[in-house]
Formats: structure tokens, sequence, C-alpha cells
């Protein structure tokens, strides 16, 4: 075990007996708790955009059903695989991923591969999907099961680190591509910290960093949307009509909703005042709708969830379990908090759903599926 696992907790439990019982029980609760969130805000946050196209005000709620209905199995499916699983299959699954990302971006491919919103993002084979959802899963699963066979030689950079990195470029490059840039940010950082909590050496990523940080300036210069969106987020103000109306009318709804909210299904911001309340920005009509505390306690829910997600990490009887839970966690943990943090104006605006609570069908499945997976991590004993 090395000094940079230990420092994360990441040690293992003594004990032969997985994560108590209150561990997967709680992992359970939560996340139950925070699916039925999630289908009443898409309920409330919907209602009127579906009413507005002809169509019935429950539309998305019963789509949105449906994909918790597949995601419901995907958890019963993952929690019953045994983990160790994953470990052999690392590198099929990461070569299927690459597949799905290169068959979104085939300038051939565009009517399984529709452009929506200026980006190519999903496959429309039947019911569409995000390729790059299941990449954040597949390269955690990959850099976990390398990085447990590499161990020794992480410390070193010709030895330990390129080789993950000149896998890894690529596969970033296709989702940045699409173009995703904060899929593409998030993955990136999945596959710093299992490298970190394997043992990687900090002073490589921050070498590695030096470069980065100025072509990833040079990328959103080159894309006028991007740029603008963040000279929106240093003052919004100045756009309010423009780039900057989204996060506007976001902080508008966050502030109206004071101590206790104005009530379930009472958001004004919903009806036509706030683009996409159900998907991106669905936080800030929870806020509204549901006041501090009840913003206060679904962040709690997140950080709750958070901490089983680690502490399944850290009882995890071997080293690739251990690596597999803190990178699953940090999917949902990332994406939780970063979905707050952009739209309550911490954060430049980007397309980052909220974990379990927007709609979309990708994001669901592959957040159930994440907690099934760390459930099974949490029943398995040590040998």
């Amino acid at each position: 075990m090395t000094q940079a696992a230990l420092d994360w907790g990441l040690a293992p439990v003594q004990s032969t007996t997985g994560s108590p019982t209150w561990v997967r029980r709680g992992l359970l609760a939560v996340t139950g708790g925070l699916v039925l969130v999630g289908l009443l805000s898409v309920y409330s946050a919907s209602s009127f955009a579906a009413q507005k196209a002809g169509l019935p005000d429950s539309y998305f709620l019963v789509s949105q059903l449906a994909r918790a209905a597949v995601g419901a199995v995907a958890l019963l499916i993952a929690t019953f695989i045994d983990y160790r699983v994953y470990r052999k299959l690392a590198w099929p699954i990461l070569a299927v991923v690459v597949a799905m990302l290169v068959l979104v971006v085939l300038p051939w491919t565009l009517e399984i591969a529709p452009v929506r919103n200026g980006a190519r993002r999903w496959i429309a084979l039947g019911p569409s999907f995000q390729p790059s959802e299941f990449a954040k899963v597949a390269v955690v699963i990959w850099v976990a099961a390398l990085a447990e066979r590499k161990q020794d030689r992480l410390g070193s950079f010709r030895e330990g680190l390129l080789p993950f990195l000149l896998v890894l470029a690529p596969v970033l490059g296709l989702i940045l591509i699409e173009p995703h840039l904060s899929a593409t940010l998030i993955t990136a950082c999945l596959a710093a910290i299992v490298l970190f909590a394997a043992g990687a050496r900090f002073r490589h990523f921050a070498l590695l960093a030096a470069p980065l940080v100025p072509l990833l300036w040079l990328q959103i210069r080159s894309n006028s949307y991007q740029l603008r969106r963040v000279l929106a987020f240093l003052n919004p103000e100045a756009d309010a009509t423009g780039v900057g109306y989204q996060l506007e009318q976001a902080r508008i709804a966050i502030g109206a909703g004071g101590a206790i909210g104005v009530g379930f299904g009472e958001s004004t911001q919903k009806l036509q005042y706030l683009p996409e309340p159900q998907n991106d920005f669905i936080f800030p009509i929870i806020a509204e709708e549901w006041g501090f505390v009840g913003a206060a306690l679904l962040l709690g829910a997140f950080l709750f969830w958070t901490l089983l997600g680690l502490r399944i990490a850290a009882s995890a009887p071997d080293l690739f379990g251990r690596l597999l839970g803190i990178g699953l966690t940090g999917i949902i943990a990332i994406a939780a908090f970063l979905h707050m943090g952009i739209t309550m104006g911490v954060l430049p605006t980007t397309g980052v759903s909220l974990p379990f609570i927007s709609a979309g069908g990708t994001g669901i499945v592959v957040a159930l599926g994440v907690t099934g997976i760390l459930l099974n991590i949490a029943s398995k004993r040590s040998a």
C-alpha cells in the first residue's frame, strides 16, 4: 500500500466481512431518495414546457420513470456481478467505449449521431445515449486495473504515468472534439484521482498541468461560445440577456427561494425564464421551490453518498476494489458538486447534469449502475 493511498484513507480496513450492513443500506437508501427527488423535480420543472409543446404535463416524468426503471435494472445486475470481473474486462470495455466515441464523430455517421445544439454527443439507435458518460466508467475501470498491475512503477513518469497518457490522450481527444469540454475535464480528473490514490506523484501531475492550462485556454479562446461563457461568469451582468442569461435566471431562482422556498410546483423561473430547467439547471428550480433548507438537504445527501462511497472503497478487500471504489465515487461526487457550483455562479457555465436528479437517460442509468458496482464491492470479504 502506497503512502498516497494511505493519505487518501484507502488503507484496507482490518475486517473480513466487507463494509458494514448499514453502509450498504445507507447507500441504497440515499440513492433511492435522490432518485425520488429527481422524479418530483423533473415533473415540476418540465410540466409547463410539456404543456406548451402540446404534450401531457407528465410527459417528461413518464419518460424519466422509464429511464429510472432501466437504471434500477442496471443497479440490480451490477450488484450481483463480482467487481473483480471488470479487472479482466478493462481493455475490452475501454475498446467498446472508444468505438462508440469514434462513431459519434465520424462525418458519415450523422444519421445515427446527429448534431444537437451544435454538438455531436449522442448515438440515436432507438433511445439516444451519450458515450461520453460510459467513457467515465470505462476510464475508471481501466486506470484502476492497470494501476494495480503497475503500482511499483507509478513513481516513475516514464514507466508509470506516461503509458497511461498514451492511451488516455486519444480517448479524451475524442470527447473534446464532440465538443464536450466539461466531460473531457471530468474524465481526465477521474483518471488523475485514481492514479494519485494508487501512488502516482503529485509533482508529475503539476508538470503535466503546466502546459495543459495554456492549451485549455487556447481551446476556450478558439471556441467563441466557450469564451463568452467564461466572460459571462466573470461578469454576468455584462450580457444578462445573452450568454449570461441562463446564469442570471438561475441566480434569480435561487434567490427567490429564500429560506423555505415558494412550494413544490410553484416555481416561476421554469415558465420560460430559465432554459432547460429539467436538465443542466435543475438545481435552481429545487432551490426556488424548496428554499435554502431543501437545497442544503440535497447537498447533504450528496455529501453522505460520497462519504459512503469512500467508506466502501476503504473497506474493499484488494487494491483494485479500493481504486475502483474511489473512482466510481468520484463520478457522482464531481458531477454533483460541479452542477451545484455552476448553477450558483461559483464556476463557469457548462453542461453538467445533476446525478440521479436531472432528466436524461444515460445519466441516471450510469449513476445507478455505478451505485450497483459500489454495493458489490461493499459485499465482498477479504481473502
